[in-house]
């Protein structure tokens, strides 16, 4: 008696399973076009896949984009070599002022950063401070954030950076240079550079102006 002959099962491929053999989104559309299922998700039939893979229109397209994303990765690692570059070795200056008059336009700065708080918050009022009436800690914590902001321009520099982990990178390297340069030139400040530092690095948001 003949055996019943045996039908080979059909079987689907999902998107995932078309990345991983090196599909895109664009190759998808363009040789496979709608889904042959759609539940519980977009599954397209393994033959109609392997079908298409072996054209040489699909080969040739699928090559093209592969040379296209490799070329791509390469420009940004050295777009992002490049920018790091820039960060680790552009020059860095803060004022040197004497104490009286580091203080002063700390406390000025501050005033102003309060004001501008105000005009874009209902619920805040504005509190203008001296340095006389200041704590020693509060007029650290304004002095050093006075001399981050006279740095400010370099932030422009995390621009050229690629989106992604280059960016964090760079954030980081920017943000060790400038408490450095802060405190080599003004060592009594390097307590409160630590500090605001750490609270950069555990993600707590840039200490406020009051």
């Amino acid at each position: 008696m003949a055996m019943p002959e045996e039908r080979n099962p059909i079987t689907y491929c999902s998107l995932s399973t078309l990345r991983a053999r090196g599909w895109t989104p664009f190759l998808v559309r363009a040789f496979l076009g709608e889904p042959d299922r759609e539940r519980p998700e977009e599954l397209y039939l393994t033959s109609r896949v392997r079908e298409a893979e072996r054209r040489p229109d699909f080969v040739a397209a699928r090559d093209l984009r592969r040379r296209r994303a490799h070329a791509l990765r390469e420009a940004n690692e050295r777009r992002r070599e490049q920018a790091l570059t820039a960060i680790r070795t552009v020059p860095l200056e803060v004022p040197v002022l004497a104490p009286a008059e580091l203080a002063d336009r700390a406390v000025r700065h501050r005033n102003v950063r309060d004001a501008q708080r105000a005009a874009l918050s209902w619920g805040h009022r504005p509190r203008p401070v001296s340095a006389e009436s200041a704590a020693p800690a509060e007029l650290a914590r304004w002095e050093v954030e006075y001399l981050r902001d006279t740095l400010a321009p370099h932030g422009l520099l995390l621009e050229a950076l690629p989106p992604g982990r280059g960016r964090a990178e760079g954030r980081r390297l920017l943000t060790e240079r400038i408490f450095g340069v802060i405190a080599a030139a003004y060592p009594a400040l390097e307590l409160e550079c630590r500090r605001q530092q750490a609270a950069e690095v555990a993600g707590r948001s840039r200490p406020g102006a009051v």
